[in-house]
């Protein structure tokens, strides 16, 4: 019988993942010829702007077979303004293909993608591209990854030669490592005596790997083919997962599109059950019921009918018209995986024709629907929208996007850098709602600081006698919401907030009285607290030639940055650095003016610091302030 594997292929930018891919079709068979990335004939660079740019900004499935096993392969985007569609993806997937380019090494992204799959618990693939590349340092970068990553690192190969002659041949010393790696004296003895038994070094590895403690690595050059066969080879023979459709159904969309005739396409993991044609599934998030209109099978730009979807297949439902990437179907998981993903810009969105603001506030909406995280915000009282960003890049693609699909031109505004806010000491907050009538609803709220980046922590310790369960679960969901925005318009976060006391009334509590009254609560809790702006901080990697050193740290001190000791290595010298967000918009091109061109900077979201005393940076609320007690009631009423 045929077995299923889910794979993802995931890399920094120009690390040539999109060329693996391309690669791998060729060898199973799936493509006469690997298409080019730069001549815009890949596969999975099926949109438009892709085959422009020469970039991957969505991630593309596509289908094909190896031996006894058939591979669904999620191809993601390496760019950092682009990581959404790579993070939706690693929770698809049952094995991550990290390629990582020999010349370059580990890069931001790298590093981002590394913690992810640490803290997933993920299988993984490490395969070392372009290893014929002029300066590439295969067994060098083998090294610091064994240095960078906790897991085990097992090479399945090893090079030879340099540049075009570079080769990847069979490790002779393959089955010794791997059982040294595999820690197991019986196996050890039974392999020094020679009476190990055929296969059972094989089923150990199979084992190991498939649990995520053992990382197969591979020297390849996607371009020529070396070292590909082998990664097919290995995924095919090291990873194994059971399947269960007895169980309840579940899947996480892991994408969704809007492709004309078929309308709105949820790309769906089955992680238990099945679904069928016309099954009715329920949306976790929203808990409406949809029924699966049709199943489909990806493959790039085209599509076939299915009938089903097994425990652990991937595909495509039409008819959920509520749903969006990240949402789960049927039973949910008690945690999601931790993200990643996290924008730190926002930009103004505005049609070039004022005709068309209604038109761009609905393509914005369902562009949402593929990209949550682009949080989407219409502001009534100015008649504006925003939308948040990872980059420059992204605003950009966001605006040709509008063009192809929409036809709507539209004008992007400088991009503005997002602050948080976090309380500054220990204080309750509380709201006695009880007037005017008939309304009861009494909340107090305990509200204290937090390490950063913990986010929010909610907690109730009041009994049903108190506050009736019903009415504990509005409370739970307003939270969040009422800390959209805090005492100087930001998002409030690294926080917990305790519901520690309250009451309803038998007669005269409304079920909605606790939506109203925990806003009120909250804003009480932030204005007895205080709170204090924290500023995204980014963490930069400069490699640069060692005789601009002054000049880039010269440019790093007028911007806040604090550098690290530097390394130096061939004439170069690399450096990392945190910088304030706010103080990097042109950092890039101004580096590269400054050394000729010959500079290159990646930078990642390290976290939300503290910003420097006396910094002012204050946002417009949008609606109604719960601190004006009266006009909220009123709004929240429906009364204004």
């Amino acid at each position: 019988m045929e077995r299923s594997l889910n794979i993802g292929i995931f890399a920094h930018i120009d690390a040539g993942k999109t060329t693996l891919t391309e690669r791998l079709l060729c060898l199973s068979g799936a493509r006469r010829a690997a298409g080019s990335v730069d001549g815009g004939t890949a596969a999975t660079d099926f949109l438009a702007v892709e085959r422009r740019r020469g970039i991957s900004v969505r991630a593309a499935s596509v289908l094909f077979s190896r031996k006894d096993c058939r591979f669904s392969l999620i191809d993601t985007p390496g760019h950092a303004d682009f990581a959404e569609e790579a993070e939706l993806a690693l929770s698809a997937v049952d094995v991550a293909v990290l390629v990582i380019s020999a010349a370059e090494g580990i890069q931001s992204q790298t590093e981002i993608l590394l913690d992810a799959l640490r803290r997933r618990h993920l299988p993984a693939v490490l395969f070392l591209n372009q290893c014929d590349r002029a300066g590439a340092r295969p067994l060098q970068v083998c090294a610091e990854l064994k240095k960078a990553i906790a897991t085990e690192i097992l090479p399945l190969n090893r090079p030879e030669g340099e540049g075009k002659y570079f080769r990847a041949l069979p490790d002779p010393d393959f089955t010794e490592n791997a059982v040294a790696l595999l820690a197991d004296e019986a196996l050890l003895d039974a392999y020094l005596a020679g009476t190990a038994e055929e296969g059972r070094v094989e089923e150990q590895l199979r084992a190991a790997c498939s649990e995520g403690k053992i990382y197969p690595l591979l020297y390849g050059c996607a371009v020529t083919g070396e070292g590909c066969e082998r990664l097919l080879d290995a995924l095919a023979a090291y990873y194994s997962f059971p399947r269960d459709d007895a169980s309840p159904f579940s899947a996480f969309v892991y994408q969704v599109e809007h492709r004309p005739p078929l309308g709105k396409l949820a790309h769906i993991r089955v992680f238990g059950g099945s679904v069928r044609v016309r099954d009715e599934v329920v949306n976790a998030r929203t808990q409406s019921r949809s029924k699966a209109a049709q199943i489909k099978r990806i493959r790039g730009d085209k599509y076939a009918d299915e009938t089903i979807l097994r425990d652990g297949e991937i595909g495509a439902l039409t008819g959920l018209e509520d749903v969006r990437a990240g949402d789960w179907l049927g039973e949910r998981p008690a945690a999601d995986p931790p993200r990643f993903c996290e924008p730190f810009l926002r930009v103004k969105v505005s049609p070039k024709e004022p005709a068309q603001l209604t038109a761009l506030r609905a393509a914005l909406g369902e562009l949402a629907d593929e990209s949550p995280s682009l949080n989407v915000e219409w502001i009534a009282e100015k008649r504006e929208i925003t939308v948040s960003v990872t980059g420059k890049i992204r605003a950009e693609i966001l605006a040709e996007t509008l063009v192809e699909r929409y036809g709507i031109a539209a004008d992007m505004g400088t991009p503005s850098v997002i602050y948080r806010e976090t309380p500054v000491r220990e204080a309750y907050g509380y709201e006695h709602y009880t007037m005017p009538k008939p309304c009861w609803a009494v909340v107090r709220f305990l509200i204290q600081p937090l390490p950063q980046g913990s986010g929010l922590v909610y907690e109730s310790t009041v009994s049903e006698k108190k506050i009736a369960y019903r009415y504990q679960e509005h409370v739970r969901t307003s939270v969040p919401r009422a800390l959209e925005q805090g005492l100087y318009g930001w998002q409030v976060t690294d926080l917990k907030v305790t519901l520690t006391d309250g009451e309803d009334h038998p007669q005269h509590t409304h079920p909605l009285d606790f939506f109203v009254a925990t806003p009120m609560g909250i804003m009480d809790g932030l204005k007895n607290a205080g709170t204090r702006l924290l500023e995204p901080v980014l963490a930069l990697r400069i490699r640069a030639p060692e005789q601009f050193y002054g000049k880039v740290t010269g440019e790093l001190r007028a911007r806040r940055a604090q550098a690290q000791t530097p390394e130096y290595a061939d004439g170069f010298f690399s450096l990392d650095a945190d910088a304030p967000a706010a103080e990097c918009a042109d950092l890039t091109e101004t580096l590269a003016s400054l050394t000729g061109g010959r500079a290159v900077c990646s930078a990642r979201l390290k976290g939300y610091f503290p910003c420097p005393e006396g910094t002012v940076a204050v946002r417009e609320r949008t609606g109604v302030d719960p601190l004006d007690r009266s006009k909220w009631i009123l709004h929240a009423r429906g009364a204004l």
